[in-house]
């Protein structure tokens, strides 16, 4: 489902205000069903983000850009499917279900600057080389982590520990999800 451009553009200002670790960004994301639905299109929008970054990362390893693209993609769509349905279950298991829908309309959208900074933390790292670039990636992944955690503590409305605990099993979802694609390379 195809959301209005309008739709888009708010969710993305919204998504943004989110990660400025503003909590009223959340107002600007469309808590409907269709809104549920729609929120699944920031993966057609992150695309361009993602294949950017996949391919700096490939050329980055002295690898052809073809090699595993498909991959690649798979990957990153079955990461878009995985992801909800591991949290379908547990918000059962927390007693959040009725949090559910804006949790993942928050996490979707949430997507696109999140790839958008990826990829230019890893261009920056890139350019400057060893020394400093192979710091980049950790700092990005204490920070991406650091949005996870903010946004899954006030949708889920959830205690730091239990937080925790679903920011990291997202993070074992990703890694099993990660280690099963690179055995097919």
């Amino acid at each position: 489902m195809i959301p209005p451009q309008k739709e888009i553009m708010v969710s993305l200002t919204g998504a943004w205000r989110l990660m400025m670790f503003d909590s009223g960004g959340l107002h600007s994301l469309n808590h409907s069903v269709d809104g549920f639905w729609r929120s699944f299109f920031a993966a057609v929008v992150a695309l361009p983000l993602f294949l950017v970054s996949s391919f700096l990362h490939t050329s980055e390893l002295g690898a052809e850009p073809s090699n595993g693209t498909g991959l690649y993609l798979f990957r990153y769509t079955l990461g878009w499917i995985a992801f909800p349905l591991l949290m379908a279950v547990l918000v059962r298991l927390l007693n959040r279900t009725h949090r559910y829908a804006s949790y993942i309309i928050a996490i979707n959208w949430l997507a696109v600057p999140q790839w958008a900074l990826v990829l230019v933390v890893s261009a920056f790292g890139m350019v400057l080389g060893d020394s400093v670039g192979n710091l980049m990636p950790m700092l990005l992944l204490v920070l991406l982590l650091s949005y996870d955690f903010f946004i899954t503590r006030i949708v889920l409305e959830l205690t730091v520990g239990k937080s925790i605990l679903v920011v990291t099993i997202g993070v074992l979802l990703a890694v099993l999800l990660d280690t099963l694609i690179l055995g097919m390379l």
